[in-house]
């Protein structure tokens, strides 16, 4: 005969834990993990046929050092990361200028699960070459022309990198050249800005921003929610 070594009060406690009423989900609509993981795939699926589309120029690898070209790899992730979002509108991704003889390719193949299989456009070649100049606007906050509206028909591009040792006007200087519209985020028109740092943003906040504006947000909100309150933004 099988010998029980459960306890009397370890009875009781099993007992009475079936008898307590269940407790109801306060939101029965909410996935589970596996429902969850796959809505958010069927989102990025989808997001290859959105518009507009917003590229990260990856041309400026030579500038940086191995922990800057982390930080570019870290932050592009959280822009593929904010894309997860199923209930906003979808960007199309795109990653020019990365190779895989890159630097900055082999840090995603390393150190990014599944980079191989996300849903974005790479590409090797030049941004300039794979889009005509006049879809395309460069964000960068050297420009001269606050960036009003997102338009469908435009290619948004955000520059990759880190820039704590670029000098001023890298990427404002090769689109003078390539003859390619610039703009900049519209922070001066509703801060107080005391020097030029105050407008440079990380590629994900940028990213960040022009999302929350392409889903129906006032530039001022999406700013006043992004922005770094370190930096003492004063409206």
């Amino acid at each position: 005969a099988v010998v029980s070594t459960q306890s009397t009060g370890d009875k009781r406690k099993k007992e009475a834990k079936r008898a307590l009423p269940r407790v109801l989900d306060p939101n029965p609509d909410r996935l589970c993990k596996r429902e969850r993981i796959q809505a958010e795939k069927e989102h990025l699926r989808a997001s290859l046929q959105s518009l507009p589309r917003v590229a990260i120029d990856c041309a400026y690898e030579h500038f940086m050092s191995e922990k800057e070209l982390n930080k570019t790899r870290s932050q592009v992730q959280r822009c593929y990361s904010l894309l997860k979002r199923t209930e906003l509108k979808n960007f199309h991704l795109h990653l020019s200028n990365l190779p895989e003889t890159s630097a900055l390719y082999k840090s995603f193949l390393d150190k990014t699960a599944g980079f191989e299989g996300m849903y974005l456009t790479r590409f090797a070649g030049s941004i300039f070459e794979q889009f005509p100049a006049e879809d395309l606007v460069y964000l960068t906050p050297d420009s001269p022309h606050p960036l009003t509206e997102i338009s469908l028909t435009s290619v948004y591009v955000i520059g990759g990198f880190v820039d704590d040792n670029i000098k001023r006007n890298t990427s404002l200087d090769r689109c003078l050249v390539e003859g390619v519209r610039t703009a900049r985020l519209p922070i001066q028109e509703h801060y107080e800005i005391g020097n030029h740092k105050q407008c440079v943003l990380t590629i994900n906040q940028v990213f960040e921003v022009l999302l929350m504006v392409h889903n129906g947000m006032e530039w001022a909100e999406a700013l006043d929610g992004i922005l770094p309150k370190r930096k003492a933004y004063l409206p």
